[in-house]
């Protein structure tokens, strides 16, 4: 704490000076007074924060006498878990936006597995369609299980096949006239729209054929195709990968819920960490009140009395060698801000005298004036009464004439 500080120290008093340099002395002597009234509450603040922190030892009579001890303890308490609520709310955040990075590269993933079960179900059908074809129709049990699909499949190959013949014939046409071409590409566009639909239903009976087979749960039908059971295994082992990535990505999405739950019942994470630091400044505002107020009792001057005063005994005896400085330098502030005090006193008092011998100069104008007035006044009166007693003597002779 450096000893320099700036006195207030009365200057002589002229009241014939200029009423403004007085106003100017007076505003510099209050800024001096919040200056050091703000170095002073800092200052007895750090004082009364060190002998908080000195009391992590003090006995039950202590914290029943020193009342504060209670009031310093439960703010710091409500410091530190209002701190460690931003932290997890903060950590919540963070998880989220990893959740929500996490569950966009999941649903990236399960459309990829999706996708490659899918495809391996269309190959697995058409194999065992193909195989459907070339089959001799004595295994009994091949005939349960695809003679479901295999009308419906060779319709759709057959469907397929004349269109592209049909397509094929329609390209290698030449191209005619105009008309001959607009009718031409009318019929292509007819035929490519119903071999798409066909391909379609074809890859997607595919598929079913592919699906229903592999979940059948039974070795192959067909061990002279080795072909078959590598793509079962292929699919048997891409679908439980499938599985994997669904169920871990519903334990992501529930556990993003979760936290959006949370944060919606508190308007949201900024607003949630927003309300709790502002409550932390105010407890902190508060904290720092108490600190200023046992500083101030801790640097209050003699301490002869603490012993009547328990409470004023304890805090004194927190106060340590080295708090020898602060307590000097709180004493000078005081000073200066009892001699800024005295100087805007009578700064303040100088100017209320230039005030009232202002309102008696006024006055005394006043009176004079009137004084003029009235001496004005008697010597018309009495020209006035000169004028009726010269009338009246003019009427009086004019009587005398009658």
């Amino acid at each position: 704490m450096e000893n320099n500080f700036l006195l207030c120290k009365p200057p002589k008093i002229v009241y014939n000076n200029p009423m403004d340099d007085r106003k100017n002395q007076i505003s510099d002597a209050e800024q001096r007074k919040r200056d050091q009234t703000a170095l002073l509450d800092a200052l007895l603040a750090r004082l009364g924060e060190a002998i908080f922190e000195r009391t992590g030892d003090s006995t039950l009579e202590d914290v029943s006498a020193f009342v504060e001890l209670a009031a310093y303890r439960r703010f710091k308490t409500d410091i530190s878990s209002s701190q460690d609520s931003i932290q997890s709310a903060e950590e919540q955040m963070r998880r989220f936006k990893e959740l929500e990075e996490t569950i966009t590269g999941k649903e990236r993933e399960e459309t990829l597995f999706s996708r490659e079960v899918s495809s391996q179900y269309g190959r697995l059908g058409k194999l065992l369609l193909e195989e459907a074809r070339r089959s001799s129709g004595d295994s009994r049990a091949y005939e349960d299980f695809c003679s479901p699909y295999r009308v419906q499949a060779e319709e759709l190959l057959n469907k397929v096949e004349s269109l592209e013949e049909r397509l094929a014939g329609l390209e290698n046409r030449e191209k005619g006239n105009v008309f001959t071409w607009i009718g031409k590409s009318a019929q292509g566009l007819v035929l490519r729209s119903f071999l798409g639909k066909a391909q379609e239903n074809l890859e997607q009976l595919r598929r079913t054929v592919g699906e229903r087979f592999s979940r059948r749960g039974s070795k192959s039908l067909f061990p002279e195709a080795a072909a078959i059971d590598t793509l079962c295994e292929e699919i048997e082992q891409r679908r439980a990968e499938l599985q994997f990535t669904s169920r871990e990505l519903a334990n992501f999405r529930e556990e993003k819920r979760r936290i959006t739950e949370s944060f919606s019942a508190d308007g949201g994470p900024v607003r949630h960490i927003q309300a709790i630091k502002n409550h932390i400044v105010q407890v902190q505002n508060e904290l720092k009140i108490l600190y200023r107020r046992v500083g101030n009792e801790a640097s209050a001057g003699d301490a002869s009395g603490a012993e009547a005063d328990p409470r004023r005994r304890i805090i004194l005896s927190y106060v340590r060698p080295e708090d020898g400085g602060s307590l000097e330098s709180a004493e000078r502030m005081r000073q200066t801000i009892r001699d800024c005090d005295t100087v805007i006193e009578k700064l303040r008092a100088s100017l209320a005298i230039d005030d009232e011998k202002a309102r008696i100069g006024k006055s005394r104008r006043m009176i004079q004036e009137n004084k003029e007035k009235i001496a004005q006044s008697e010597r018309s009166i009495l020209e006035l009464e000169g004028a009726i007693k010269d009338s009246e003597a003019s009427i009086e002779k004019l009587q005398r004439l009658l």
